[in-house]
């Protein structure tokens, strides 16, 4: 069957490359998402295992509709008792760019109201919509005059990892910490650290990785548990096998805030992770650090929107100096979405990927560290 995997921008090849990993026929990358075949036990895998994916979509239908009429009556032509079991409530996500409906939360108002009819018909009594916590979540996608109809298996979306009893400032969103990880190439034998921990969202990603952790491993409820067809055997048959999996890690990680409340957060965030003690975590201040030669550092810097900098050109300065004079033979990958500032690290960067940081762009930067890096203000 048919599958779209959502996903941020940026990260839509290295969730392939996950999905690949997984068994998944036919992958191809998508804008913000990426299409591909499985059944039904590499649906569930999807939700449990991939950590690049927001939601899991299985498409039921596809329309070509112009009008408020052909919007509703294509929707009620759907049997919807195959996917909505009486007493079940649902909600519908919708993303819609048309000339034909351009008041998209009206068109919303006639599919909720086609499904409700229909499903009222069958049943004799009208079904719940329930926004907040819904059984089932249908997903609706209109461009131009093509409706696609699909199911959201995953209801919650995918980054809602439940791991975290804590969230200091501007948390990084955990598909994000994931993907910068994945799209640094770490090879899970080198020492990982992260300076600027905050509520240790990239330290907590990359043990999960170094573990085999599932993503999901702390989230086991998802949409498709309610709808009519569901295999409970498969299903267990895969958290089973991919929890059976996991393993102590083989590589130093570590984490540091200049913080005390944020290293707080982060000890207290890590506290439902199996092997959690091989993570160590300090109360330092990163320019005071001594640096080591072969290590992988991870920055989610502050970049003076959520949390102020009192001068970030200066902050950003000092990053990269500390950086090239303390971390001879590491490299460093560094994540902001003040695109201004970060011309202030004096770094020249390997490479620059732009990815999606809290709804702003953001880029990726790649710093080689070795003696006597040359000092160089770039142009973006």
């Amino acid at each position: 069957m048919e599958l779209i995997i959502k996903t941020l921008a940026g990260l839509e090849e290295v969730l392939a490359e996950e999905l690949n990993h997984l068994g998944l026929l036919n992958v191809e990358p998508l804008k913000r998402a990426v299409r591909c075949e499985g059944n039904w036990a590499q649906l569930y895998k999807c939700n449990y295992q991939l950590r690049t994916a927001l939601r899991v979509l299985l498409p039921i239908k596809q329309f070509n509709v112009q009008t408020e009429d052909e919007l509703y009556d294509s929707i009620r032509s759907i049997d919807w008792s195959q996917y909505i079991a009486p007493g079940k409530t649902f909600a519908i996500n919708g993303t819609i760019s048309s000339e034909y409906f351009k008041h998209s939360q009206y068109a919303i108002y006639k599919i909720k109201d086609a499904v409700v009819d229909q499903l009222a018909e069958k049943y004799e009594k009208r079904p719940s919509v329930d926004i907040d916590n819904p059984d089932v979540l249908l997903d609706i996608f209109i461009s131009s005059d093509n409706l696609k109809v699909s199911l959201d298996s995953s209801g919650r979306s995918l980054h809602l990892r439940n791991y975290k009893y804590r969230q200091y400032k501007a948390p990084l969103n955990e598909v994000l910490a994931a993907g910068i990880i994945k799209l640094t190439g770490w090879d899970m034998k080198t020492s990982f650290h992260d300076p600027m921990a905050g509520s240790g969202t990239l330290v907590t990603e990359a043990h999960m990785m170094a573990a085999n952790i599932p993503a999901a491993m702390f989230n086991k409820q998802f949409s498709f548990h309610h709808w009519p067809e569901f295999h409970s055997e498969i299903w267990n048959m895969v958290v089973s096998a991919a929890d059976a999996a996991i393993h102590p890690p083989e590589v130093e990680i570590t984490a540091s805030d200049i913080n005390g409340l944020a290293v707080r957060d982060v000890k207290k965030n890590i506290q439902k992770l199996p092997f959690r003690e091989k993570i160590k975590i300090y109360h330092r201040d990163f320019f005071t650090l001594p640096g080591e030669a072969g290590k992988l550092l991870i920055m989610n810097p502050p970049y003076n929107k959520r949390i102020a900098v009192e001068n970030v050109f200066e902050f950003y300065q000092k990053i990269g100096d500390c950086l090239k004079t303390n971390w001879h033979g590491s490299e460093a990958w560094v994540i902001s979405s003040n695109i201004e500032a970060a011309k202030y690290f004096g770094l020249r960067p390997s490479r620059k990927i732009s990815l999606n940081h809290g709804g702003s762009e953001a880029k990726l930067y790649k710093f080689e560290l070795y003696a006597g890096s040359k000092k160089a203000k770039y142009q973006d």
